[in-house]
């Protein structure tokens, strides 16, 4: 390098990357005595009043060059580093216009990117008894998307470990959890109390804050005077327990249950976005959609998405058979058959053993499930087995799994609803 000015050999000596490493950065900073490292040298230069600062630079020895160049690119990384290191890259979601569904009801397509390990739908329809409206449908997916990048960090960081004992009968093990989001309803030097909301039954929880304790905001590593009481947080702990085994377990087969033990503070997190976006309602008011399994053409109900057992089959069929889907809206009722309209258009003809929809109209609806019945306009999921190369759009037999009725429910307490 000809170049042998201080800032020239200060950013040439900066490394291109700087993989985490706290325990690193922490004994470093430890051993540096900053005051010295420039002052010493300088001091004891023969100069004159006039040079400057860069002069008294050019006539020190390489050896002391090198060691302030060293001892300076150390202060820069470690204290930037801590503060500028990214530990999780951030999350992107772009929404589209949403647009009707078959059933009626808003549709939006989303492009996720940079959310971590867990795969999300592309396509999501909201409810009719939505706690949302489509409007907010933008706030919730990224916090969503944010959620699973945080716990998938969480996972690599403190990875879960496992010591067996006693010829695999007894073992400690740890894990690592990451909480709901809530907010601190109190915080000493010594402790935090996360707050247990009421929305959701939760209980307040008390946990100790430990040396290794780290607070994080926008993806970075921050001082705990950065994270107020009225922020939204999550918080991650490695929880190690101890598996007790019953007593009949033998070598081949044995259970048991895990005690925890301790539960470690690892870190609080705030987040990015306003409470609501995070709620639990919020996120369950939105169905994915996805595509039919076997059937391309067609889009099903996923994730969030409830139903009631209308018949059970047994599903036989040959070895190249494959478990296949499809759902519609009932579109014709008669007795042990009915047809359904599938989000493509196509009609599909479904044919029981027994008229299942008499059945549970007279026997279940009203003592069980809110007097919902199965009627012409009602929302049908159907599983059943096919070979691959096969598209029959009559369905019956002992090739049918299951015929459900499809119902739609935010909350565990809410009145059930059909779709």
């Amino acid at each position: 390098m000809k170049d042998i000015r201080f800032s020239a050999l200060l950013a040439a000596s900066r490394p291109d990357k700087h993989p985490l490493d706290r325990q690193f950065t922490d004994t470093v900073m430890a051993s540096i005595q900053s005051p010295d490292i420039l002052s010493l040298a300088v001091r004891r230069m023969d100069v004159t009043k006039k040079e400057t600062f860069m002069s008294r630079i050019k006539r020190l020895p390489a050896l002391a060059i090198i060691a302030i160049i060293i001892g300076s690119v150390a202060l820069l990384s470690g204290s930037a580093y801590a503060a500028y290191q990214l530990l999780w890259a951030t999350p992107e979601v772009h929404v589209s216009a949403p647009t009707t569904s078959a059933s009626g009801r808003n549709v939006v397509s989303i492009d996720f990117k940079k959310c971590g390990d867990t795969a999300m739908a592309s396509r999501y329809e909201l409810k009719k008894n939505a706690t949302i409206t489509t409007d907010q449908i933008a706030g919730v997916v990224q916090a969503q998307c944010e959620l699973n990048v945080i716990s998938s960090w969480a996972m690599s960081e403190y990875p879960s470990s496992k010591l067996t004992r006693e010829n695999n009968k007894e073992h400690d093990s740890t894990r690592v959890n990451t909480s709901s989001v809530t907010h601190m309803s109190s915080r000493t030097p010594q402790a935090i109390t996360f707050a247990g909301l009421p929305k959701y039954n939760g209980v307040d929880k008390t946990l100790a804050i430990s040396p290794k304790t780290i607070y994080i905001a926008d993806g970075h590593q921050v001082t705990a005077d950065q994270v107020s009481l009225s922020d939204p947080v999550l918080y991650i702990t490695s929880v190690a327990s101890h598996f007790v085994p019953n007593e009949d377990c033998t070598s081949e087969r044995c259970s048991g249950a895990y005690i925890p033990v301790t539960e470690t503070l690892q870190a609080v997190v705030k987040l990015s976005l306003p409470f609501e976006n995070y709620d639990q309602f919020a996120w369950q008011s939105l169905t994915e959609l996805a595509t039919c399994q076997g059937n391309p053409n067609d889009t099903c109900l996923t994730g969030f998405a409830g139903a009631i057992d209308l018949y059970q089959g047994s599903g036989y069929a040959d070895q190249s058979a494959q478990m296949k889907e499809i759902q519609g809206v009932v579109t014709a009722l008669n007795g042990t058959s009915m047809t359904i309209k599938s989000s493509s258009g196509s009609l599909f003809t479904i044919t029981t053993p027994t008229d299942i929809v008499a059945a549970y109209n007279t026997n279940k609806a009203a003592q069980y499930y809110n007097n919902q019945t199965v009627q012409v306009g009602s929302g049908i999921g159907v599983r059943y087995m096919e070979r691959t190369d096969q598209h029959n759009k009559s369905i019956s037999g002992k090739g049918i799994v299951s015929v459900q009725l499809q119902i739609e429910i935010v909350g565990k307490s809410d009145p059930v609803t059909a779709y």
